[in-house]
């Protein structure tokens, strides 16, 4: 509550551990060009340049890549969605100590309980790390 910063700086850790090479964008443009690659392969096939066995082999070769793409498009989503969720949280946190830091300094110990009671959902231990999952409202009227 004190340093609201400190998760920011956390968040941007795990971000340039979790970045994944290339932007959306790119990997869309790449799919469009493997789903090109694969038309004209059936043209090929129809027009008989090519013979089946060679067209099988390369249309799953495509197939997989289009697959292996679609699922970095997905990761790279997911990811992004999370970020913003982060984001939103964080900033919610920073309202929340901004708006409780003149109160923390003379606050009773019983008060202090009942605000982690109310902030922290969920303390998660592991063998190398220890996770606090935060309760925090992310709509504007909370």
């Amino acid at each position: 509550m004190r340093n609201p910063g400190s998760l920011q700086q956390e968040d941007q850790g795990s971000n340039q551990r979790t970045e994944l090479p290339g932007n959306v964008d790119t990997l869309r443009a790449q799919r469009q060009k493997l789903q090109h690659g694969l038309e004209r392969l059936i043209d090929s096939l129809a027009e008989g340049v090519i013979d089946k066995d060679q067209f099988t082999s390369r249309m799953n070769r495509t197939k997989a890549r289009i697959a292996d793409i679609d699922k970095k498009i997905g990761t790279q989503a997911a990811d992004e969605e999370r970020r913003t969720h982060v984001r939103s949280l964080m900033s919610r946190l920073a309202e929340l100590s901004t708006h409780l830091k003149s109160q923390l300094k003379n606050a009773d110990f019983a008060t202090k309980r009942e605000i982690v009671r109310a902030l922290v959902q969920r303390i998660e231990i592991g063998p190398t790390k220890v996770a606090v999952v935060l309760r925090l409202p992310t709509g504007t009227s909370a």
